[in-house]
């Protein structure tokens, strides 16, 4: 009767899965939902100068099985027409943004942002919305605004500055979506429907001045896990001096049981003394599994990290930093998110298998000038700064879809979730 039982609840969880994914089952832990037909797809940002010009496209990495290593996986991905740049993508649409984040339903909402301004390559740009987040609706991804977050203004006068959104991220559990405002340093929370929820200050309520907050009060990127049955939302504090490790830590605030923030949390210190220069960490991500972190840094061009801790029992345990680009192997653009290695057919085989890294003067052996600016595809467990030109994914900006993307041009990363290996942690 006992072995009659067993085989009954094996038949039960596989029919869970579907026919072109693989599917890892922990007694901890509950996968969250099935799959979208875009589950998998990459989206970018970059800058723009010319008002019909792209600031975003779409590429189709769900089917990474055969992907070329070492080289520009572009020119195949766009003779497949596999990469998409919505129609009102453009500079004269949406602004200069950076930010990413996606939904369940495969929607993707992008963030305003000042941030092409800040290593000295371009111009300090003003955004008409400086505090604007769009909504891309799926499957066109044809944009609306879903919301507006208030008094993100510039100095009198400014040709402009950092000022706007830090960056964005979705909540699966509680269906929301999180932004920071680095005017005045507050999270907000945002209802699906575009409605400021409620707001959250870590640190001294600011002054309230046109221009970007004091770097003390500063936050960028911002992720959430879900650890324990509870959801916490992440964020990184620099504080000055920004080179000094101990002025360099990842906190977490856990929401209220509603997803409500609350409003006179402590920050609990998860991660002391993190590595790097730059005083802007513009991505946290966080795997399916919940057990991983990757954060990455901008600034200078040749001088930002990215890297990854694991967690162990209830500690986060450095990982390994990724070599992103040749030289120094710190070119990181700011955008970093985990993706699945896939069959054959494209379906999911090994969850959080590899990363997409944003970065700048990345090396490919491959490609005839040594040089790419735009995705670096790492595996998790690391790569070597030797090495990674030949080990490596690559894709191009440019082309195929800017033709002008050098130094401080390329934004942010984000992938599609599989929903299928998000597991929601029950304890």
């Amino acid at each position: 009767m006992k072995r009659i039982l067993s085989t009954l609840t094996v038949i039960i969880i596989l029919i869970a899965c579907s026919k072109e994914e693989t599917c890892v089952y922990s007694p901890e832990c509950e996968q969250f939902g099935e799959n979208s037909t875009q589950s998998g797809l990459t989206v970018v940002t970059y800058n723009a100068d010319i008002s019909s010009d792209f600031v975003g496209g779409i590429y189709d990495t769900r089917n990474n099985a055969s992907a070329p290593v070492g080289t520009d996986w572009a020119p195949s991905l766009i003779s497949a027409g596999y990469v998409k740049n919505p129609a009102d993508w453009t500079l004269k649409n949406l602004g200069r943004v950076f930010g990413i984040a996606t939904d369940d339903n495969s929607n993707i909402y992008l963030a305003s942002s000042g941030i092409y301004g800040q290593n000295g390559y371009n111009p300090l740009y003003k955004n008409a919305t400086p505090g604007r987040i769009f909504k891309a609706s799926s499957p066109t991804y044809a944009i609306s605004t879903l919301v507006d977050l208030p008094g993100i203004t510039y100095p009198t006068g400014s040709t402009g500055s950092l000022n706007g959104i830090g960056n964005i991220a979705y909540d699966k559990v509680n269906k929301q979506i999180f932004a920071t405002n680095l005017d005045n340093g507050k999270i907000y929370r945002i209802s699906m429907a575009g409605a400021i929820l409620d707001t959250y200050d870590p640190w001294t309520i600011d002054t309230p001045t046109p221009d970007i907050t004091t770097q003390d009060e500063q936050i960028w990127g911002i992720g959430v896990n879900y650890e324990k049955g509870k959801v916490k939302l992440y964020f990184a504090r620099i504080t000055t001096p920004t080179t000094t490790a101990s002025n360099r830590n990842l906190y977490s605030i856990t929401l209220n049981t509603d997803g409500s923030l609350p409003p006179s949390a402590v920050p609990t210190l998860e991660i002391p003394n993190l590595p790097g220069a730059m005083n802007t960490i513009t991505d946290i991500e966080f795997s399916g599994d919940t057990k991983k972190v990757i954060l990455a840094e901008r600034g200078d061009p040749h001088n930002a990290m990215s890297y990854s801790y694991n967690k162990i029992g209830t500690a986060w345990v450095s990982n390994t930093q990724y070599f992103v680009g040749g030289f120094t192997g710190k070119n990181s653009a700011g955008g970093v998110d985990f993706s699945y290695k896939s069959d054959e057919k494209g379906g999911v085989k090994d969850c959080d298998d590899f990363i997409w890294n944003s970065g700048n003067y990345l090396e490919a052996k491959g490609v005839t000038t040594g040089r790419v600016y735009g995705l670096q595809g790492i595996k998790y467990t690391g790569n070597t700064l030797a090495g990674a030109s030949s080990t490596d994914l690559f894709i191009d900006y440019n082309p195929p879809i800017y033709n002008f993307a050098p130094k401080g041009d390329i934004g942010d990363v984000d992938v599609i979730d599989a929903n299928a290996c998000f597991c929601i942690s029950k304890k």
